[in-house]
């Protein structure tokens, strides 16, 4: 008995497995299980059986029982009426998921009797269960468990007061395992027999127990905090993306100024050609000037850069205050930052010139002065076919195969499909130009004459509508992905789940508030529905938080009770409903896990399919594979896993923390009310779904303001340069325009002539530019979230339209008003 042996408890009633297995191994450890049962029957369970109410049952080794027989005491003996043979039946709860409590029944045929005094009277054998074990009468149980106390009958309490928590049968500890293993622990006490290690020898065994198995880590939060601010989301590779096209549509505009400096100095360079000056000395005159006014002008630029970037950070502190959730951000310009900018600008104008010069200067000096422009070479433009061709299926396909073979459309897929388009239009409008020009007019026009003069300089007319279709292509890509805060935010499928609510305690709600028995026990008279989820607290990974986190927030949940729910941008793969794959058993005990796919990308700097490392109640690791990315929703920041493994990780884990409401809208305020009159004392937070969803729309919409400012830009380098393309041209065709109105055209039909040749070009640009555009979107135009409409769109391309048609209208205008034109019919 207890006199001959010693014994390792627990506080916690349940030895953890870390703690067993250590003293376990230990010669001559004996595991014990005391359980308590709600009762003890005899009989068939027809209304006529005995019971004793509310005992101990405890365990011995199988060899001294087999699994379905049982040990009792003279007094449970006496008090059935059982005898050696007899059938007895356990009554007992089950722990379940939120501390549920399942009663089960498990029947025992009697082995033996034993006396009250004998080796198995030890009422140690019963663990320390507070308000129970310190009870000084069993009507003053408090056990946290339901208990009749009506059932407590006399002799009960004569058993308590001369016995205690003695227990009053044994079954085999292999059956009891099998029955009352739980999350918490399996034994409720390791036994020794006296005369192995001491104290000290228990004590060191214990120090070899690794803190972590017993819940416990230890964090060097400066050296973290540290390492967050150091790591914090890199923008940059979004920020490039998005500006892509301004890039490329600022390099476009100088490499078009250079070239109409060239043409206007055709003659120059034939003549130099003439007076025997070699090729490099050429190209090298002009090289020259061209870096000269490249530094002049990346100087200016650098400077500007620095207060262009003093504005943006000072949105960033006011106006763009959802981004950061700060107004004390600092500028932080590092000179070696402005110098590398300097040197990459200086470089590709320098490329962007040599590339033009030595275009120009394979032209024989004859033709350069007498500006014929050289044919493109065959396999040239068979290349550039064959690449618009394959530019143009490529965005085809990409597009189909997701509609037709993807469960969950990819924005990123799209918008590349919607890049791919764009080039493909460009090259087309290319080839057209090329075609136009090769064939002769069958009659002379005013629309033929604007044609012939459209196609006369290709490499011009081209630039302007690539400008402008890279411009209205960034303005409507990005304007077409804002997001608008409330729409259709009560659809199951929107970011919201079709929720009301979204609450958080700061204490576990230990039980199941869809049960109706415990709803009415808490006073919830109202028709909702609950889906309760479980919580390990983390780091915030969501949109709100700029540093870069390893270990967002898990949460455990019942995934049937999310299915149907929220959309996918990457779905699990082979999965009809997806969610139900989080319960899903993986190869190498890895996890299966969900979470926002922004989340995924930009606050973890990972991809679908990529692993995250935790470490578990036990201190064992974790590992979480991220199997699907949900579109924006009001789970950003959380990394989201099934309950049997959440417990299985976190088995002391005593309720949830996370709730989503569901319900009538017309009847959210008082739903709303009742739950904070109830929870208030679990620290009950509570938003409507839709809110907390606009707290992060807000930020992605931010973000899109911003890049919707650099198309803005885009369509004004478009303008620009159209406006340069314009002055020039009509600079060049000054003598063209005086014999016109020498042989009597009257002004109206010479500018019928210029305004439909750069009106042409404007629109053919908008046109691409829209085209590739609403591919690039079409996730966001078709998905019920969407800010923009179609008629937003137009609004923006009749906005780019008149933009461009004022500048071609006012500067035709000016040029034929100009009254030195008369003095160009000298050259003529």
């Amino acid at each position: 008995g207890a006199d001959n042996e010693v014994e390792v408890l627990s506080e916690r009633v349940f030895i953890e497995d870390r703690v067993y297995e250590a003293y376990g191994a230990l010669p001559g450890a004996r595991g014990v299980l005391t359980y308590f049962v709600n009762g003890i029957q005899k009989g068939k369970g027809q209304g006529g059986e005995k019971e004793t109410p509310y005992s101990f049952v405890s365990t011995v080794s199988e060899n001294e029982l087999s699994p379905d027989e049982i040990i009792i005491n003279q007094w449970l003996s006496d008090d059935l009426g059982a005898k050696t043979g007899d059938t007895l039946r356990l009554k007992y709860f089950v722990i379940g998921p939120l501390r549920q409590l399942k009663e089960e029944t498990t029947p025992f045929v009697v082995k033996k009797v034993v006396g009250m005094h004998s080796r198995y009277a030890d009422r140690t054998l019963m663990p320390f269960f507070p308000g129970l074990s310190d009870a000084g009468h069993c009507s003053e149980w408090e056990a946290g468990v339901p208990i009749d106390l009506g059932k407590i009958r006399n002799k009960d309490e004569d058993y308590w007061d001369d016995y205690k928590g003695t227990p009053k049968a044994f079954i085999s500890i292999k059956t009891a395992l099998k029955l009352w293993s739980n999350r918490f622990g399996d034994y409720t006490s390791i036994r020794f027999d006296k005369g192995g290690l001491d104290k000290a020898g228990f004590e060191e065994v214990f120090t070899k127990i690794p803190p972590s198995a017993l819940g416990f880590s230890v964090a060097a939060v400066k050296d973290e905090g540290r390492l967050a601010a150091q790591n914090g989301v890199d923008f940059s590779q979004l920020f490039i993306g998005l500006s892509f096209f301004l890039l490329v549509a600022a390099i476009l505009l100088a490499w078009l100024l250079f070239l109409l400096n060239l043409e206007n100095r055709f003659s120059q360079i034939g003549t130099l050609s003439t007076l025997g000056f070699t090729s490099k000395q050429v190209k090298s005159i002009f090289l020259a000037e061209g870096v000269f006014v490249s530094i002049i002008g990346s100087l200016i630029g650098v400077v500007l850069a620095i207060f262009y970037t003093q504005i943006v950070f000072k949105a960033l502190n006011s106006l763009w205050y959802d981004i950061v959730r700060t107004n004390i951000l600092e500028i932080k310009l590092l000179p070696k930052t402005l110098f590398v900018g300097f040197l990459i600008s200086n470089l590709i104008t320098v490329l962007v010139i040599n590339f033009s010069i030595r275009k120009k200067l394979k032209q024989q000096a004859a033709d350069i002065q007498k500006k014929i422009i050289a044919n493109e070479k065959k396999w040239v433009a068979r290349v550039k076919w064959v690449a618009a061709i394959l530019f143009l299926f490529s965005a085809i396909i990409i597009v189909f195969s997701q509609f037709v073979f993807s469960d969950s459309q990819n924005p990123s897929l799209f918008f590349m499909s919607g890049g791919l388009m764009l080039f493909s239009l460009l090259l087309f409008s290319g080839r057209i130009l090329q075609y136009v020009a090769g064939r002769r007019a069958s009659k002379l026009s005013i629309l033929g004459l604007s044609i012939r003069n459209t196609v006369r300089n290709r490499n011009r007319s081209l630039t302007i509508i690539i400008l402008f279709a890279l411009g209205t292509f960034l303005v409507i890509s990005t304007g077409a992905n804002r997001q608008d805060m409330f729409a259709n935010a009560y659809e199951k499928s929107s970011g919201t789940g079709g929720f009301l609510y979204f609450a958080e305690t700061t204490m576990p709600v230990p039980f199941n508030m869809n049960d109706k028995a415990k709803r009415a026990e808490e006073g919830l008279s109202e028709d909702f529905s609950v889906v309760q989820l479980r919580k390990v607290e983390g780091d915030d990974a969501s949109c709100l938080n700029l540093n870069r986190v390893s270990n967002p927030t898990i949460l455990g949940v019942n995934p049937g009770e999310l299915e149907g729910r929220f959309s996918f941008v990457k779905s699990p793969p082979g999965q009809d409903k997806p969610w139900q794959s989080l319960s899903q058993e993986l190869d190498g005990g890895v996890v299966p896990a969900i979470a926002d796919q922004t989340v995924i990308l930009w606050g973890l700097g990972k991809k679908v399919g990529d692993t995250l490392n935790y470490l578990n109640e036990t201190g064992d690791t974790l590992r979480l594979k991220l199997i699907g990315g949900l579109a924006p929703s009001i789970f950003q920041g959380y990394v989201i896993i099934g309950n049997n493994h959440f417990l299985g990780n976190f088995p002391t884990s005593s309720g949830s923390s996370v709730f989503l409401i569901d319900g009538n809208p017309e009847k959210s305020k008082k739903i709303a009310e009742e739950l904070y009159l109830n929870f208030r004392d679990y620290g009950w937070e509570m938003s409507p779904a839709p809110q907390r969803l606009a707290e992060f729309y807000s930020v992605t919409n931010t973000y899109l303001s911003i890049f919707l400012a650099l198309g803005a830009l885009g369509l004004a380098l478009g303008t620009i340069g159209m406006a340069i393309v314009l002055a020039r041209s009509m600079l060049e065709r000054k003598n063209e325009i005086a014999l016109m109105k020498a042989v009597g055209f009257p002004n109206r039909t010479i500018f019928n002539v210029v305004a439909r040749e750069y009106t042409g070009l404007l629109s053919a640009g908008v046109f691409i530019g829209l085209l590739a555009a609403i591919l690039a979107t079409l996730p966001s135009l078709t998905s019920a979230n969407t800010g923009v409409s179609v008629s937003t769109i137009l609004i923006i391309v009749l906005a780019v339209l008149l933009n461009g048609f004022i500048w071609v209208v006012l500067l035709t205008s000016l040029s034929l008003k100009n009254k030195k034109l008369i003095l160009a019919l000298k050259n003529e």
